[in-house]
């Protein structure tokens, strides 16, 4: 059985569904904070409702899937963040919006890899300590006086010249968690067995050996896109649950985090070297340094903070940004010093104003939407006005007017 939740908004919610016993415990035990699981007085029929995850999640018997609300070439462009333009090419990774989502995180991952890899794998020298017939490096003399009798295969410790090095596990641990896919499109299958093949002498890792990002050094510069979109979609499929003897797979994405991410990445480009994004860095919101806050998007110039701002993908239920969207902006702005407080948000029927002014404090609480059901060039005008928008803040702070475009939306 197939499920799949209404892509406009994410947090839709299905109609009544008969599951198995196991097929529901499975799916109860898998969902996390991906889906929520709505009980019905029939203990065998339950609801699912969507979060801001996308993509897919499938349990024994039954397959949820959550579509984003944006096209699919603007999700390869947020999914692509920090990826650079030459790696990220659309004519080749744009992906139809009739086609499986996950077949599409996965060639475009694949892509990466495979273009990374393509003129062999980068080697490194790795520690190791064996026991051998002719010594190789250093004996291990203290080994040996412990256990005299083994002197025909002396321990030895040397350093070996090998593919078998984190960032070629990082590849092979990610084809092979896509491969796990039960679905994946025969042609993808096809294209990630034959990438995987290169990887033959390299180890089989756990995802959660690869949660930190490795060094960017020269030699291994030319892996860097690759190696980011690994670990992301390595995070997109760590779930790996099993209730008896069932087991869950999933590819999914949180929108939130990517689009909160995403713009960040798309600011700190356009508005570099004059300025610089930083993400979550603490804000002391009281004399006494108690109480912190994370903003989503903090601008410098210099070691200035000069604008903070938030960026939010999901809306309220009625179409407006939640109050306690306008209110962490309030305690940024008044914490860090700041007259005016920036709020990026994505696509809506019923935008919020695009102005409003705090009562008793002055306070201006500018918002700007980024509308990603167009085209991709749509999207990057947005973002090029939304560079602008900032530099003329951190210019005129006191004088700035907001331009007819925005004054439009009202």
């Amino acid at each position: 059985m197939t499920i799949e939740l209404a892509p406009i908004p994410e947090h839709g919610r299905s109609g009544p569904v008969r599951l198995t016993r196991e097929t529901r415990a499975a799916l109860v035990a898998a969902a996390g904070e991906r889906l929520v699981i709505h009980a019905t007085a029939d203990p065998d029929v339950v609801t699912i409702g969507a979060t801001s995850w996308v993509g897919a999640l499938a349990v024994p018997g039954l397959v949820v899937r959550v579509m984003p609300k944006v096209s699919v070439t603007n999700f390869f462009a947020m999914l692509g963040a920090g990826v650079s333009p030459d790696a990220f090419d659309h004519e080749h990774v744009t992906w139809s919006d009739t086609d499986e989502l996950i077949d599409g995180v996965a060639y475009f991952a694949i892509r990466l890899i495979d273009s990374a890899t393509m003129r062999g794998l980068v080697h490194g020298y790795v520690a190791r300590e064996e026991r051998m017939r002719t010594i190789r490096g250093r004996l291990l003399v203290e080994e040996f006086a412990r256990r005299p009798w083994s002197a025909a295969e002396p321990q030895c410790r040397f350093d070996d010249f090998t593919a078998d090095i984190v960032e070629n596990q990082l590849f092979r641990c990610t084809l092979q968690a896509m491969l796990s896919w039960p679905q994946l499109a025969p042609h993808v299958r096809r294209e990630a067995l034959r990438v995987l093949g290169r990887f033959e002498g390299v180890a089989d890792t756990p995802a959660t050996k690869h949660a930190a990002a490795l060094p960017i050094t020269r030699l291994n510069e030319h892996y860097e896109d690759a190696m980011r979109l690994s670990r992301l979609v390595l995070q997109a499929m760590s779930l790996s649950h099993e209730a008896g003897d069932q087991q869950a797979n999933s590819l999914m994405v949180d929108m939130d985090d990517l689009f909160q991410r995403w713009i960040a990445q798309e600011l700190d480009l356009r508005l570099a070297p004059e300025m610089r994004i930083e993400r979550d860095e603490d804000v002391w919101l009281d004399e006494g340094r108690a109480l912190t806050m994370a903003p989503d998007l903090v601008v410098r110039r210099g070691s200035e903070v000069v604008l903070v701002g938030d960026a939010k993908y999901s809306m309220g239920a009625d179409g407006y940004v939640a109050s306690r969207d306008y209110l962490e902006l309030v305690a940024y702005t008044t914490a860090m010093g700041l007259p005016t407080g920036l709020l990026v948000h994505c696509n809506s029927d019923r935008a919020p104003e695009s102005e409003i002014v705090i009562r008793n404090a002055g306070t201006r609480i500018l918002c700007r939407p980024i509308r990603l059901d167009g085209s991709y060039a749509a999207v990057c005008r947005s973002l090029d006005s939304l560079a602008e928008l900032v530099r003329e803040l951190v210019e005129a702070p006191g004088e700035f007017e907001v331009p007819a475009l925005i004054r439009s939306r009202r």
